[in-house]
């Protein structure tokens, strides 16, 4: 979608399977044109909380080039240094963005709805649905935009990967349990995360009969991404391990590298690590183009001075300069 303050913005086949699914429940109930609303809201509510990611790794030294937009919120392709307190402030930049807009918008709801507007806009398990499509009014949009970031905000403190909880339950463990044991207690956490929002779909579906289907996606979607972060972390390099294994939880993890697998990857596993190893390479590649384009940046910069460089020059300096930072430190 091109870019946006420097930044290249996708779109995942996610948010338009979404989009279509929220256009054709608003058809049904006559709200076309509140449903396109909304997902104009999502798209700019997600899109800030991207770019709030984004923002916060400039302001701490890293670079940000791309943004992948999902219905919550988005994935954000950033380059910091491997720090836990650099990761912390760069996972909770994105809700704060959220939170703020939450807040900005709670008085235009309370001024022209009631504070029982309010109210209900703080359930999220209820969307806001206006009586019809004529009396579809300014207060309706705030409390529909309010909705959609307190959403937002709420998703994303889940601790689970990928989301923004996940990443930052992982930087407050790592300094006290090592980068690979945080990874493995929030990849636990994650399952109990998905485990919970079962119970509570299975618990409000008399009461609340939106709300159990997109409770079990989530936590069927967290189960799974759980399950390829731990996988991820298996076919790594470890970092903070000795000779390439994780002691913290005894010498039971030694002995598990040597267990041979005790059945074939099913068809769904196989079809992850096929889509893992494209990734990979694909990024091998991208990286591989970007040092060799360094060379001729380098020559430009020697012979007109850093004044000479565009933008994108000067961000290709930066992501390839932090690539190598995290390489040495690693």
């Amino acid at each position: 979608m091109g870019r946006w303050a420097g930044v290249q913005v996708r779109l995942h086949v996610l948010f338009l399977l979404f989009a279509l699914f929220a256009l054709n429940f608003s058809w049904r109930e006559d709200l076309i044109a509140y449903g396109g609303i909304c997902l104009a809201v999502l798209f700019a509510s997600a899109l800030l909380h991207e770019l709030g990611h984004c923002i916060a790794a400039r302001k701490i030294g890293g670079t940000a080039d791309q943004v992948l937009l999902w219905p919550l919120g988005g994935l954000s392709h950033i380059n910091v240094s491997q720090d836990p307190q650099i990761e912390l402030i760069t996972a909770l930049a994105g809700p704060m963005i959220n939170l703020f807009i939450g807040v900005a918008m709670a008085p235009a709801v309370m001024l022209l709805k009631g504070p029982e507007s309010l109210a209900a806009a703080l359930n999220p398990l209820v969307p806001p649905v206006p009586a019809g499509a004529a009396a579809l009014t300014v207060g309706d949009v705030a409390e529909c935009t309010l909705w959609i970031n307190w959403i937002l905000a709420l998703a994303n403190a889940l601790p689970a990967f990928p989301l923004d909880g996940g990443r930052a339950l992982r930087a407050v463990l790592w300094p006290r349990y090592g980068y690979r044991t945080a990874v493995l207690l929030v990849v636990r956490a994650a399952k109990l995360t998905a485990l919970a929002l079962c119970i509570v779909a299975w618990l409000v579906r008399a009461e609340y009969d939106f709300a159990p289907l997109p409770l079990i996606l989530l936590a069927v979607f967290l189960y799974f991404a759980a399950k390829q972060e731990a996988e991820r972390l298996q076919d790594s390099d470890p970092g903070d391990g000795s000779f390439g294994y994780d002691f913290s939880q005894g010498y039971t993890s030694l002995e598990r590298q040597f267990q041979p697998p005790q059945r074939e990857p099913g068809f769904i596993r196989r079809w992850l690590e096929q889509r893992r190893e494209q990734r990979a390479m694909r990024r091998q590649l991208i990286e591989q183009e970007e040092e060799r384009r360094v060379d001729e940046v380098l020559a430009r910069l020697h012979l007109h001075g850093r004044d000479g460089l565009s933008p994108e020059d000067r961000s290709l300096l930066d992501r390839v300069s932090a690539r190598y930072r995290n390489r040495m430190r690693g």
